[in-house]
């Protein structure tokens, strides 16, 4: 194979990665459901404040009956907000501890495979740019796994959820908001 071939990296690099992934299925599930009940927390305080701007809007200030209701506004808004906070702590603490046992899986794994590999193979090969190798790459898989791919699940989450409400308040204007859609998802393919 050519340089080129080696350094361009693949799908299938990362689909290998499923295979230590599967042990650990139920925190990574647990994780996704917890991305998902923070994202869709973190969705509700900004659709209160539509019907919270109208009722400031139109608020007679001798009427008790409407500053009970911009409380109980105010309240579901820091109440949601606690709670998408509460749900993102936990998801946080819930992925980190599986990406840890999914990288300390693949630490021992390749300590195995580095034990099957003949003398002739260490001749060649400094110890010690092994070992960084096999510490540095794996604490790069933590780290992805951790941070960027529970990220890229949040913002997806968002987006379609937004998409969602926003349908649903004005398909028009949804429409003509979301368009430029397509063309930032290939920008950024």
């Amino acid at each position: 194979r050519d340089e080129t071939t080696l350094n361009t990296p693949s799908a299938g690099s990362l689909l290998r990665l499923l295979k230590f992934a599967r042990g650990r299925a139920g925190l990574l599930s647990l994780g996704f459901l917890l991305t998902l009940g923070a994202t869709t927390a973190g969705l509700v305080p900004p659709y209160l404040t539509m019907p919270l701007t109208n009722l400031l809007i139109r608020l007679d200030p001798k009427a008790e009956g409407q500053l009970g209701e911009v409380g109980w506004y105010l309240g579901a808004i820091a109440a949601f907000s606690v709670l998408a906070w509460a749900l993102t702590w936990a998801q946080g603490l819930v992925m980190a501890w599986a990406s840890e046992r999914i990288s300390a899986d693949l630490r021992n794994h390749t300590y195995a495979h580095l034990q099957r590999l003949s003398l002739e193979y260490f001749g060649g090969k400094r110890t010690g740019d092994l070992l960084a190798r096999i510490s540095t790459d794996t604490e790069r898989i933590c780290y992805f796994l951790s941070d960027n791919l529970v990220d890229f699940t949040t913002d997806v989450l968002m987006i379609v959820g937004t998409s969602a409400i926003l349908l649903w308040i004005d398909p028009v204007l949804a429409v003509s908001a979301l368009l430029p859609f397509p063309i930032i998802g290939w920008l950024v393919y």
